[in-house]
């Protein structure tokens, strides 16, 4: 843990505690215990501790968009950000988690998408790709029909909360509910541990830096797009593994 930190420490602060793991080739509690080691409280906190070292050291884990440089220039920032933070995103991904909701997905009875603002938005957008693949779902961007349609939620079905902080409360409270009743819960965030994180059966964490404009960044909702759009590649492939081997028992 420490070598890895000293040698990657701008990627450190970029990763979720199960990611960094698995770097490391480690558990969750031995990442935990470090942190706790060194007289963090925890792994969110032992971050916010690397970034005052990541500035003394000359790396940047953000680099910052300069407004009165000129538009080539924001282009090229632009694009080294949105490089970095897909990469980390996609590393935090699991393969097994996403094989396994991607099977959820396919057998569940109920899918519903739940977010507000710019997270409503990539529910809707995840909503219409799943329809595309004769998958139906409902994405909720209402307060109080969140709360009252997740009560009716039981065992089989999927509930899918974002919220790029992990502490909007009407999806953490949503998503506790469906859980309380049974169902499969997934919560997507860019922070982990979090409230959305801790009350969620399945985590995907994206790696947004912090920025200027902070949530309401169109980076937050591009990562979290990267994490669906390789969700359904998933469960593209497993509809097509099904169909073939219909295709052959029918042949036989």
């Amino acid at each position: 843990m420490a070598d890895y930190k000293q040698n990657h420490m701008d990627e450190v602060v970029l990763l979720s505690l199960q990611a960094l793991a698995k770097r490391c080739e480690t558990s969750d509690a031995t990442v935990l215990r470090f942190c706790r080691s060194l007289g963090y409280l925890g792994f969110a906190d032992f971050k916010i501790s690397l970034v005052p070292e990541l500035l003394r050291s000359g790396k940047k884990a953000y680099i910052e968009v300069d407004n009165n440089e000129g538009i080539s220039n924001i282009k090229e920032v632009l694009k080294q950000n949105f490089q970095h933070q897909i990469e980390t995103t996609l590393n935090n991904c699991d393969e097994e988690t996403i094989k396994l909701l991607a099977s959820e997905i396919l057998q569940a009875g109920k899918i519903l998408m739940i977010g507000l603002g710019g997270s409503a938005g990539v529910a809707h957008i995840f909503c219409d790709s799943l329809g595309s693949l004769g998958i139906f779902s409902t994405f909720l961007r209402d307060r109080s029909i969140i709360q009252n349609v997740t009560s009716t939620f039981k065992e089989g079905d999927v509930i899918i909360g974002i919220s790029h902080s992990g502490e909007t409360q009407e999806i953490v409270s949503a998503v506790k509910t469906a859980k309380e009743h049974g169902s499969v819960t997934v919560g997507i965030t860019n922070f982990s541990p979090s409230p959305l994180a801790d009350i969620s059966q399945y985590v995907l964490t994206t790696g947004v830096p912090t920025n200027l404009l902070g949530s309401y960044s169109c980076q937050a909702r591009i990562s979290q797009l990267m994490i669906l759009e390789l969700m359904l590649y998933e469960i593209s492939n497993l509809i097509s593994a099904k169909d073939n081997s219909q295709d052959l028992q029918e042949a036989v």
